[in-house]
């Protein structure tokens, strides 16, 4: 029989027919293939890039085997994230690793104290020297104060070296908390893989600097732009130093409201801990750690969720 609008009755197309009950429509059988429902659930299309299916707050409750990547410019999904949430989980990662954060400040310091007390005593007493040559005694020789001129500017160069190393580490290091990694004091330390970083640290206080010279206000909005810069280049899979200000830029872009409220988190934080000098131990850590998952969220890469 044929109907006006096409048949359906089997007898008269049977190739319409010629399908398994469990597959679509029309679609010819294959005793071969291996359909969803036997392969298990998969994760969905459109879930963060890297991240199992179902788990709270983007993250798995155990920390994140090194296999798992994280994603990069192109596969990251600038999506926005909760300042709450974010606070929450950087003050959890802290109280699981703060043996460590607040060792290597502790450390960090007393060789910034060694190093300015190594300078301070002697330039004592070339004052002192100074003071005595004026009364008609010998004073200083040349030699004397330019040997330690040219201590000086190695201390100092050292310092800030070591202020850039830790530095940096500080981000590698909230990143690996993120993903549920174990830190050490070592950790903050180290030099390898620090070469790029230091290159986006550089040219992102260069930005930030010459825009508070022209009015404070270039400055306000490079630091916003800026903001996660150097996450980025620990937090995006293989990315180059122009990703890491595009990254920092879309980030930015997908959270304005959240990324505002995050700066004046971060600066009440570190209000509080230099006003309490040792809350600093605390307050500086949380910072770096608030930052960090900020951008995995955003990003949508895996984190380890504590409960």
């Amino acid at each position: 029989m044929t109907y006006p609008y096409g048949s359906n009755n089997p007898d008269d197309n049977p190739q319409q027919w010629n399908s398994h009950p469990e597959q679509p429509y029309s679609q010819p059988f294959d005793s071969g293939t291996s359909y969803p429902y036997e392969r298990g659930y998969q994760q969905p299309y459109g879930q963060p890039y890297g991240q199992p299916f179902g788990q709270p707050y983007g993250g798995t409750a155990a920390p994140i085997p090194p296999e798992v990547p994280q994603p990069s410019i192109n596969e990251a999904q600038w999506r926005p994230f909760d300042i709450g949430v974010v606070f929450g989980q950087a003050w959890k990662g802290f109280a699981a690793s703060w043996q460590a954060w607040v060792l290597s400040m502790l450390i960090y310091m007393a060789i910034f104290i060694v190093a300015a007390s190594a300078w301070f005593i002697p330039f004592i007493g070339i004052i002192a020297a100074a003071e005595t040559s004026s009364s008609g005694a010998a004073g200083p020789s040349a030699a004397a104060v330019g040997a330690f001129g040219i201590i000086s500017v190695i201390g100092i160069v050292a310092c800030i070296a070591l202020t850039f190393v830790w530095t940096i580490n500080c981000y590698r290091n909230a990143f690996k908390v993120v993903r549920g990694e174990t830190i050490t004091i070592g950790s903050f330390f180290r030099t390898r893989g620090i070469g790029k970083p230091i290159v986006v640290y550089l040219l992102t206080s260069i930005v930030t600097g010459i825009g508070m010279l022209l009015f404070v206000l270039p400055g306000i909005a490079a630091m916003v732009i800026l903001i996660f810069a150097l996450p980025a280049a620990f937090q995006l899979r293989d990315a180059t130093i122009g990703d890491c200000f595009s990254g920092s830029w879309r980030a930015v872009q997908a959270n304005i409201g959240q990324v505002i409220l995050m700066i004046l988190i971060t600066m009440a934080l570190s209000f509080v801990g230099s006003a309490l000098v040792v809350g600093m131990l605390v307050t500086t850590p949380l910072m770096y750690l608030i930052c960090a998952y900020a951008f995995q969220t955003t990003v949508g890469g895996p984190i380890m969720h504590r409960n």
